[in-house]
């Protein structure tokens, strides 16, 4: 019986790869590596994430989903048209690749590029944008055809795991699989180990060791207020310290969000919630029934915040948060997109990925409160669509916003 790598690389005939490199610009035997490389790295992904019951059951909600078209994997071409030529892939395969490594998954399309001998950086990607899709298609066909569960997708997954990685280049491995490099030789641990007692030592250094981390992180501080703006965005100073504020000035009278009022959703919950702010626009757009789905209406969030320069979503954001995942809770045939957006400020391409990965972080954080993963979708936009003028602060700061767009209703 093949295994799943030999099953989902069987699925690619050299056709398709010739029809592939033309769409890339690429030879016919660098693509083929990398469509190899590409499958083994995502299929790593996954096998080195089973124990990770919450994610492996996202996973299986994609490829088990209506959306999931089965048909590509008899005739694979047709994702050739949808394969990504920026920064974002969309679909069930975006959301595999946002499931399984979050940020990590540009790095993912530059080390296919670099191992296969791709000549673009960005070819990597553009095959991850084939390949991801076809992968949840082919676990979609397996659940179906198979009858496969949850669990025996799971099983099936780890016993596989060895092969699969020994079958995944180590630099793309390094990528891919959570498992530290260290450990991988010994998978399963199977040796026992003699603990080893620690040295004593003396903890008189302490003292001077917090004195200096002291001096140092006032030195931060001071130094902090005086820093240039980085990519994508300028530093809020609130509590102390520098965040970024993914929809502008997050306190004061520039935020004007009127009162807050109660709203009884469908079901009981009851959210206090500002009259102008995110959850109550999207309600209202939910409940009217002349309101139909567009491309064109999207609603920014008002009160969520990152790390600079990182999609760490901050502690605050939580609120926020949680009331929107109360909101698609109440109403479940609702889908939604999540778009991140920067300002102009640094390099264009850091500012998409950056955008993209603070989209994917959102997404996370709503599938993680208990949203199905395949009623959300992400994607970063960087600097293109400005709400606002680059050239001022105030504008520059509403441009750099995460938005929800309602996809169906």
């Amino acid at each position: 019986m093949p295994s799943l790598l030999d099953s989902v690389t069987g699925l690619i005939t050299p056709g398709t790869i010739t029809l592939v490199a033309s769409k890339l610009g690429e030879s016919d035997a660098s693509v083929s590596r990398g469509l190899s490389t590409g499958m083994a790295g995502v299929l790593a992904g996954l096998a080195g994430r089973t124990n990770d019951t919450g994610l492996m059951r996202q996973v299986f909600e994609l490829a088990s989903s209506r959306d999931n078209n089965l048909n590509v994997t008899t005739d694979p071409t047709s994702l050739i048209r949808g394969m990504a030529s920026g920064a974002s892939i969309t679909g069930l395969g975006g959301s595999l690749l946002s499931t399984l490594f979050g940020a990590r998954a540009q790095g993912v399309g530059d080390v296919i590029s670099r191992n296969s001998g791709l000549s673009k950086p960005s070819s990597g990607w553009q095959i991850l944008g084939f390949v991801a899709p076809l992968i949840v298609a082919f676990l979609g066909r397996k659940i179906r055809d198979g009858g496969l569960s949850l669990s025996s997708l799971t099983s099936s997954l780890a016993a596989e795991r060895d092969s699969i990685r020994a079958a995944t280049p180590a630099a793309l491995l390094d990528v891919v699989d959570p498992v530290p490099a260290a450990r991988r030789t010994e998978w399963p641990e199977t040796r026992e180990r003699t603990p080893v007692p620690p040295p004593e030592r003396s903890n008189r250094w302490l003292a001077p060791l917090l004195g200096g981390l002291a001096a140092l992180a006032l030195l931060w501080l001071l130094l902090g207020r005086t820093r240039t703006p980085g990519v994508a965005d300028t530093a809020l100073a609130t509590g102390g310290r520098f965040v970024d504020t993914a929809a502008g000035v997050v306190s004061g009278p520039a935020r004007d969000l009127g009162s807050i009022i109660s709203h009884t959703l469908p079901g009981g919950v009851v959210l206090n919630i500002p009259e102008r702010g995110i959850e109550s626009k999207l309600i209202a757009f939910i409940e009217d029934p002349s309101r139909p789905v567009n491309d064109t209406t999207w609603f920014e969030f008002d009160r969520l915040n990152f790390a600079t320069g990182e999609a760490t979503i901050l502690p605050e954001s939580q609120e926020q948060l949680n009331n929107i995942t109360q909101v698609l809770k109440a109403y479940p045939n609702v889908k939604v997109k999540v778009g991140g957006y920067t300002d102009s400020t640094g390099d264009a391409a850091a500012n998409r990925r950056l955008s993209q990965a603070r989209a994917n972080a959102v997404r996370q954080a709503l599938i993680s409160s208990g949203i199905a993963a395949n009623r959300l979708t992400a994607e970063g936009y960087g600097s293109l669509h400005p709400i606002a003028d680059n050239s001022t602060e105030e504008g520059r700061a509403r441009n750099r916003r995460i938005a929800l767009r309602v996809t169906e209703k």
